[in-house]
């Protein structure tokens, strides 16, 4: 791959941002096609989908934060020319990896019942949510392979071959979804569990292509066999950057769960309907997912390199892609709202209150791209800590309290809820910006 420490900052964002971007939308049309199955069986499975977001976002948040970390580090690494340092963290990625996937798989089917529990579940509706979680658990070794196999290859530059398994598994999805859920040629019908297992199969899948490409372009070779056997210290330098950022995906998690808290006390159309405008959301927040790929890479590469100036224009491009591309796509979710929500359920509690949740979020789409470029850019210069105690408030801590007063004190509708959310995340995006930013002038002084 070619380095990132030269040529056309422009023409490096788009070769990582452009395929990410067009992979997670793939990805994030796989899961409209697992929320379609599920509201074809009834509203019940797609409330359920909605509820084993959070705990499913577990695995995912462990996977890509230790992922982010090390591809922050090995970046770094190619950046400074020191080959050692990048075998021994390429290698020592794998068996970190799976070391946390063994932990994810006990913890994980032990703690989803008490937490589904918590959330109000019972009964049929908890029989669904348990169905559907208790599989992507189990697959969790093969979220940990995928991840850990392409936060090399994006340290490298490559964000190509990762969008292309994702585009590959959204149509597998779309033949192993309605198989798995009806059954067919000798398979028997296994219900919205089905759903998770062809979500299993294909995670397998990719997790083995990814591997096999990496092993053989030779950014995993026998020299990093031998970094294999666990080693403590190395383990502790992903860990530091992995860390913060596996827990800062997991206080989003936990700031669904606590969502779906609040939410319990006014319908249970009302968690369908957030399920289904977060997925929207996600189609929407896609350009983000992609400059947040290009710019750890980008940024890491030459921080690791010391050309400071080119990190400064990194951000200040991605900062100006970001604030174009979000304001189609926040303009197209405000007027076709709930034509976008109609497309998920059929229900026309759900789609009033999902439209109603689409058109207030599509105001505040720029915070989440301001958030992931700057947490991004804060990422690739290994200060991951600010973005993990950003999420505990914006997603936890500020939450608990300011829904309690909403809800349970002053006891507001459900749109003065939703306009509560949007407040939170505003005022946590400006002080990241301005945290951000800062960090970023001192560099800048420190290296002239």
């Amino acid at each position: 791959m070619t380095p990132l420490t030269t040529g056309s900052l422009s023409r490096h964002i788009r070769n990582i941002a452009l395929p990410m971007s067009i992979g997670f939308f793939f990805n994030t049309m796989y899961n409209v096609v697992d929320s379609y199955y599920a509201g074809k069986v009834s509203t019940d499975a797609l409330a359920a989908l909605a509820l084993s977001f959070p705990v499913f976002f577990i695995i995912i948040a462990m996977s890509e934060g230790i992922a982010r970390g090390a591809s922050a580090l090995i970046a770094n690494a190619i950046g400074a020319q020191d080959r050692e340092k990048e075998a021994r963290l390429s290698g020592q990625v794998f068996s970190l990896g799976f070391l946390c996937a063994c932990g994810l798989m006990v913890i994980g089917h032990n703690a989803a019942e008490p937490l589904f529990r918590l959330l109000g579940a019972r009964d049929a509706f908890l029989e669904l949510s348990l169905s559907y979680i208790h599989p992507l658990f189990w697959g969790a070794p093969f979220f940990l392979l995928s991840s850990m196999s392409n936060s090399i290859l994006l340290a490298h530059g490559d964000s190509k071959t990762f969008g292309k398994v994702l585009v590959v598994s959204f149509f597998l999805n779309l033949i192993l979804d309605p198989w798995f859920l009806y059954g067919g040629f000798g398979l028997p019908p296994l219900g919205i569990a089905g759903i998770a297992w062809a979500t299993v199969l294909i995670q397998a899948m990719g997790g083995c292509f990814l591997l096999s490409t990496v092993v053989g372009r030779g950014y995993v070779t026998v020299r990093c066999s031998k970094y294999l056997r666990p080693h403590l210290r190395t383990y502790g330098e992903i860990l530091q950057q992995g860390i913060p950022t596996a827990f800062n995906m997991m206080s989003i998690a936990l700031g669904f769960f606590v969502t779906t808290y609040y939410l319990k006390f006014y319908e249970k159309a009302a968690v369908a309907a957030f399920g289904v405008g977060t997925r929207i959301e996600q189609m929407a927040l896609l350009p983000s997912i992609g400059l947040g790929a290009a710019i750890v890479s980008v940024v890491g590469q030459n921080n690791g390199a010391g050309r400071l100036d080119r990190v400064r224009e990194t951000v200040r491009l991605c900062v100006r892609y970001g604030f174009v591309l979000i304001v189609v796509a926040s303009l197209l979710m405000f007027v076709f709202g709930n034509p976008l929500v109609d497309l998920f359920t059929d229900d026309p509690e759900v789609i009033r209150l999902g439209g109603d949740y689409i058109r207030i979020m599509a105001l505040i789409q720029w915070a989440y791209v301001m958030t992931f470029v700057h947490t991004g850019f804060l990422q690739a210069v290994k200060r991951p800590m600010y973005g993990f105690i950003e999420s505990i408030i914006r997603k936890i801590v500020l939450p608990l309290g300011l829904f309690y007063l909403v809800v349970r004190v002053y006891e507001v509708g459900l749109s003065q809820f939703w306009f509560t959310m949007a407040g939170i995340n505003v005022v946590m995006t400006i002080v990241t910006i301005i945290y951000a930013q800062r960090l970023l002038a001192r560099l800048s002084t420190t290296s002239a």
